[in-house]
């Protein structure tokens, strides 16, 4: 059986004043795969999810996305682009409840609120306790799962996860781990982890 490619890397070269950030010759990474990048601090993974994630385009080189080539990635349309989410290491979060951050994705979309939907993402990241809260008022780990949330409530063909478990204790590792293991299973998504 083929495999449907979602990313393809062709000569990708990201420079940033003088300095090559990201030297990649090829890349593949395939539909409903768990693609870990692993690497030391400053050797451009954070770089490679934003261009994966279509939020900046390679200086040099052609970045392939579910078969459509993309050298500047402001050409990308949006159906494209809301394909796929990254949840960065260090999320930020809007002023106001747990629940009105989760939700605010599908505001953005003109989705109806989908109180089930919501409601069990809550539950499943053990937030259900704290959904009325003011995300100010939130542990470093309860915001985490937030941001988890709110990437996963638009149910993305691709997720993108920059270090999401850093300097994390081990109950809100686990919790973070298992959802997205379970999304990966459910969802059959193709999942990036930094």
């Amino acid at each position: 059986m083929k495999r449907s490619r979602v990313y393809a890397l062709d000569h990708i070269r990201q420079v940033y004043a003088t300095r090559t950030t990201l030297d990649i010759e090829a890349l593949e990474i395939y539909a409903g795969e768990i693609f870990v990048i692993v690497g030391p601090s400053g050797a451009g993974k954070s770089t490679l999810l934003r261009l994966l994630a279509l939020l900046e385009s390679p200086t040099n080189g052609a970045l392939h996305f579910f078969g459509e080539s993309w050298a500047n990635v402001d050409k990308v349309p949006l159906v494209a682009r809301r394909r796929v989410t990254l949840l960065f290491q260090r999320p930020l979060l809007l002023n106001g409840t747990v629940r009105a951050n989760v939700e605010y994705p599908l505001k953005l979309r003109g989705i109806g609120k989908t109180q089930t939907l919501i409601s069990n993402l809550l539950e499943q990241l053990g937030l259900s306790k704290v959904a009325n809260a003011k995300t100010a008022s939130l542990s470093g780990g309860e915001l985490q799962r937030v941001a988890l949330a709110r990437a996963l409530v638009i149910e993305p063909d691709v997720l993108l996860l920059d270090e999401p478990t850093a300097n994390l204790d081990p109950y809100n590792v686990a919790v973070i781990e298992q959802m997205i293991q379970s999304y990966h299973r459910t969802r059959s998504a193709t999942v990036v982890i930094v």
